[in-house]
Formats: C-alpha cells, structure tokens, sequence
C-alpha cells in the first residue's frame, strides 16, 4: 500500500497532479498527518531566508549529495567521520576515498563518477519538476526528522570534511517549487532497513486559520505518526534510480 503511494506521488509530473492525488488519497488529506518541518509552525522564518534564487537552492541539493557520497565513502572505509583520524578537508577527503580522483577528466572516469550524482527534468515544458539522486550514504526512515526534515540541529559541526554546516536538510529549494511540493525518499546505503519517503508542502491555511495566522509554515506527511516506509531492494522507476530527493514544482 506505501509503496503504491510513494509510485503515486513519483509520478505525478505536475503540481495540479499532486493537487489532485491529494484531494483522493484518504492518507495525503487528513490533517493530523501532516507535521511542521523543524517541529516549529514558525519555520516559514528560516526556510524563506536562505538563497534568493532557485540556481543558489539547486546547488545547495547537490552539494547535499556530495557531502552524502564522500560520508558514505568515509564509512565504507572503516571511519567514523567525527574522529580525529576522519579527513580535515574535502581535499584530503577526495585524496583519501578516490584515489583515481587525478583522471576524472577521462571521459570513461568522468562519465561513471557522474552517475552517482544525477539531475533529471521531467514533465511538460515550463511545469517541470527536478530530480536529484545521489548514491550517498542515505537515511533511514526514522531518521528523517532529524536529517532531511530538520532545521538548525548542525548534525555536520563536527564533520569537517563535508560542505553542510547549517544543517537546513537542503530546504531552501522549497520556496521555489510552487506550493512547496518536495518528495523525499532514501534508503541506507548498506542495504539495511527500509525505504523511507516523505512529501513536503506549503502548509495551506484553513478558513480559520486565515482569520488569526499572518503566515503559514512548511510541513512533511508522516502515517500513523511515523515517517512511511517500504521494504523493497531495487525500485524501478524508469527516469532515474530511487531518488534521494524529488522536488516537484514549477
């Protein structure tokens, strides 16, 4: 049944498709299952103050899936990436987790380190969403809250070899994507656990809401109180492999 969901919301191509799931999908329209992102109804203030353009959001998911491939490679490696022992610097990262790192200018090299990293347009001219898919270290489901979904809690302050230091689980992109659709999903890299997704949104203000709030917040859907998840080991979903983030938007 989530996994049908997840498949659902996936292939919506457009901001009126997820509208309109929305209004059908006895999970995705009950209030009580949807919770402000950072646990703070206030959030609007932090999450529409960070880049002022959608290029400057776009970078911030990538440099999200870089920092999440060099700790994936820090943890295959035996290393705990807040040890002493752990790399200083992204340069001293590279050097130490890829080791061919001096001939990723060959095509052959250049073209296999990129699949780990890919950025898919899909949809209809001018309502595109984006996809963005690492092969990073990923989440799993219970740790949503405390990685993709929260604001503020610097989870990368003792990381020094990774870009992240705000920890703002790559929210700015929201404001640029409509109603704020972003359909978030991982699995960890070793295989373990299931496959966790989320859809974020602009909160939309009830009647009564819009006689007594100035502003809205951003918010993410859990079910039965938990982030939904998954078990399944191969997805197929045909324009990219299973993504680490999805914004939908326009």
């Amino acid at each position: 049944m989530l996994k049908a969901l997840f498949e659902s919301i996936y292939n919506c191509k457009t901001e009126s498709d997820i509208d309109k799931l929305i209004s059908v999908d006895t999970h995705l329209s009950k209030a009580e299952n949807w919770f402000p992102i950072g646990q703070n109804e206030s959030n609007f203030s932090i999450i529409e103050n960070q880049q002022s353009n959608p290029i400057a959001a776009l970078v911030e998911k990538v440099t999200n899936s870089i920092d999440a491939i060099l700790m994936k490679k820090c943890i295959e490696a035996g290393l705990d990436p807040k040890a002493k022992n752990a790399p200083k610097s992204m340069d001293e990262a590279v050097e130490l987790f890829f080791v061919d790192n001096k001939n990723w200018d060959l095509n052959t090299t250049r073209r296999k380190q990129a699949e780990d990293i890919q950025i898919i347009a899909d949809g209809p001219t001018r309502q595109s969403s984006v996809i963005i898919y690492d092969n990073g270290e990923g989440q799993h489901p219970e740790n949503f809250e405390s990685t993709f979904l929260s604001l503020m809690r610097g989870n990368k302050n003792e990381i020094h070899f990774v870009q992240g230091k705000y920890n703002m689980g790559g929210s700015g992109a929201i404001v640029f994507c409509g109603k704020g659709y972003q359909l978030i999903a991982s699995k960890r890299f070793d295989g373990l656990g299931k496959f966790g997704f989320t859809l974020v949104r602009e909160h939309p203000l009830s009647k009564d809401e819009l006689e007594i709030k100035k502003n809205t917040w951003y918010e993410y859907l859990k079910i039965d109180n938990n982030i939904p998840s998954f078990d399944t080991t191969k997805l197929d979903l045909k324009s990219a492999q299973p993504p680490v983030y999805h914004r939908h938007g326009d």
